[in-house]
């Protein structure tokens, strides 16, 4: 897509609140549009209907502001990427020739806004340099619950686009899962720990707003130093990569994005890390579930982080398939 600057044609619009655009490619699938706003800043926007627009946090990143304007009269929005600065010209003009390239793949327009934002989640890590290091034990461990969530329980019960997006623990959401009015908190723990899990917020065992919140637990040990047994980060994400591949290609982009979002990158290795999988518990969180929600907080008190001992949870146990029955909306 390298050539002439997709701006250079585009005037400064002279009217207060409006941007000049111009369309991408009429080829393209989604409306997505080169734009200069009335400070004459560059920009890079995607026009969609409501019922696409995303619900999970929009990325943030340094010199690059990401918006997402009301409803208009045609119950549509504005999905906006714009530069604030303006020796940053060539990088942005990458990371949107990037983001459009994502989106194009996309079947649908949700996935078309779910892969530009997923695309730029993983620019957000890219221009802030990165980890500069793996993701820790415990990361690692968060990490591969909410894997085992997406391949097991997601993955066989709905097109890859949807399951993806239904992942929102990356993007910082409340919950790591939502299917339509379903909810699924991932949690993992060491077998031999304490009994019990932390919890990072007021906001991850609050069922409100959800017909359905249920606690997935998954027990992880560290194998031997030896190698031979259990199986590593990478073997989980490059699997379920495959899988993806072979079910809908175009939805590759987002899970990747997705990792990047949650700190891993395909290409680190987690070859010294074996994890052995336990014991897999299935809550369903309501009534008297032990818990801090946000209806409990006085004035000013948020972030909330406690523990919750499982045997307190035990009278609130299911089984996997309630929690299948439900995602399948029974």
């Amino acid at each position: 897509m390298m050539g002439r600057d997709p701006w250079e044609e585009i005037d400064t619009p002279s009217i207060a609140d409006s941007v000049a655009a111009r369309r991408v490619d009429a080829n393209l699938p989604w409306n997505f549009f080169w734009a200069r706003g009335v400070d004459g800043r560059v920009l890079l926007t995607l026009r969609h209907a409501t019922d696409s627009a995303p619900t999970a946090r929009l990325p943030r990143l340094r010199d690059i502001e990401v918006t997402l304007s009301p409803p208009d009269e045609a119950d549509t929005q504005l999905l906006a990427f714009k530069l604030l600065d303006s020796n940053q010209r060539d990088i942005f003009r990458t990371l949107c020739e990037d983001i459009i390239s994502a989106a194009s793949q996309a079947r649908s327009e949700v996935g078309a806004v779910s892969a530009a934002l997923m695309r730029t989640w993983r620019w957000h890590h890219l221009l802030r340099g990165g980890r500069g290091t793996l993701l820790s034990p415990e990361e690692q461990m968060g990490l591969l619950g909410e894997l085992f969530v997406l391949e097991r329980l997601l993955l066989p019960r709905m097109d890859a686009t949807s399951a993806l997006t239904a992942w929102r623990g990356p993007l910082g959401a409340p919950k790591d899962f939502e299917i339509a009015r379903i909810a699924i908190e991932a949690k993992t723990r060491r077998g031999g720990a304490i009994p019990s899990l932390s919890i990072t917020s007021e906001s991850q065992l609050d069922e409100g707003g959800v017909d359905s919140l249920f606690l997935h637990v998954v027990e992880l040990d560290e194998a031997p130093m030896d190698g031979t047994q259990g199986i590593t980060l990478n073997d989980v994400a490059e699997r379920i990569r495959h899988h993806i591949l072979s079910l809908d290609p175009g939805s590759t982009a987002i899970f990747e994005a997705r990792l990047s979002a949650a700190g891993y990158r395909m290409e680190d290795d987690y070859s010294s890390h074996h994890w052995l999988e336990g014991a897999v518990r299935i809550y369903l969180v309501s009534g008297s579930f032990p818990r801090i929600t946000s209806g409990e907080m006085r004035p000013g008190v948020s972030n909330v982080r406690y523990s919750v001992s499982l045997a307190d949870c035990e009278p609130f146990a299911t089984s996997v398939s309630v929690l299948e029955n439900a995602l399948a909306g029974g």
